[in-house]
């Protein structure tokens, strides 16, 4: 009987302490305000100054609150890498011939510059660094003055140069590019390749030239459903020419092909599920539009229910294009 007794004020005993202690807790937990708390800090003389633990950097201005509270980071734009940093091609198209380098133009301008210097029908007459522009002496060629001129770009990839060579003749007071059946260009572009290609990779740059390298040809750019397009900075001549190229090396067959509505019809098969409705997709359109003389637009025609498609079609051609 004792020790029940015994158990039994254990008990309450036991009961009278942890409501004490469950009341002290609540009583350590109370939310208080802000303001609440800096005045209890003040008023105990826990701080004297409570600036310190104030928000000394606020953001200013309005802050855009979505209504769906969801925001999508924005993919990282692509970049047009060069295959080689010894890599040398030579190009043609119409008229226009040129030389790419898989270095920087301020790398491959000295080398520019170095050739004709030691070119033996060649000689230096006036340069330009800030617009890459190299113009031979006037030389007599089939009885009228003419010049040879080198243009040193940027090239379509990142890290890389085009060299663009022309013979010019004097016509009237100005200066028209020379028909290449009646030029000495091809001679001309032989030799400079066959400088560069034993010339070996390109030991130094020039900084009067590092201007050069800041003009990129290329450029991701959104249209205004946040869809992928390539912005060339080129004519559409060889925009078109590039995009072609691109395609095939991409793999993708080409059912047809309209230049003058600048638009490429592409084999593709899509099959929708039950998960993914909507009509499947056998054949995608790819345009090249021309913005002006020296600018074009790769797009595709699909919609924002098929941007996927139209992402993994430009990625490729993204990739093909270097």
């Amino acid at each position: 009987m004792k020790l029940i007794l015994l158990l039994f004020t254990l008990s309450l005993f036991s009961c009278a302490i942890e409501k004490k202690n469950n009341a002290e807790d609540s009583k350590e937990r109370k939310v208080i305000s802000i303001e609440e708390n800096n005045s209890f800090l003040l008023t105990n003389n826990v701080l004297t100054d409570i600036s310190f633990i104030t928000d000394k950097y606020p953001i200013e201005g309005e802050v855009e609150i979505y209504q769906d509270n969801v925001f999508k980071t924005p993919k990282p734009k692509q970049l047009f890498s060069a295959a080689s940093s010894n890599e040398i091609r030579l190009h043609k198209l119409g008229q226009i011939r040129w030389i790419y380098l898989g270095i920087e133009p301020s790398a491959a301008w000295p080398m520019a510059i170095q050739f004709i210097e030691e070119s033996k029908n060649l000689s230096m007459d006036t340069f330009d660094p800030n617009i890459g522009i190299i113009n031979s002496q006037v030389f007599d060629y089939d009885n009228k003055e003419s010049k040879f001129v080198f243009k040193i770009e940027k090239g379509l990839q990142q890290s890389s140069s085009e060299i663009f060579v022309s013979q010019l003749k004097k016509s009237n007071n100005s200066w028209v590019i020379v028909p290449s059946g009646e030029s000495n260009l091809e001679n001309i572009i032989n030799e400079f390749y066959d400088f560069l290609a034993s010339a070996g990779p390109a030991s130094g740059t020039s900084l009067v030239a590092l201007n050069l390298n800041s003009s990129n040809k290329t450029e991701m750019v959104t249209n205004n459903f946040g869809i992928s397009q390539i912005k060339l900075r080129i004519n559409f001549a060889r925009a078109w020419a590039a995009t072609r190229r691109s395609l095939l090396i991409a793999g993708y067959k080409i059912l047809d092909e309209d230049r003058n509505e600048g638009k490429f019809y592409l084999e593709y098969s899509f099959k929708r599920t039950l998960l993914n409705r909507g009509p499947s997709i056998s054949q995608v359109q790819v345009s090249v539009k021309e913005l002006n003389s020296e600018e074009c637009l790769i797009s595709t025609d699909l919609d924002l229910e098929n941007q996927e498609i139209s992402e993994e079609i430009i990625s490729q051609i993204n990739q093909a294009l270097s």
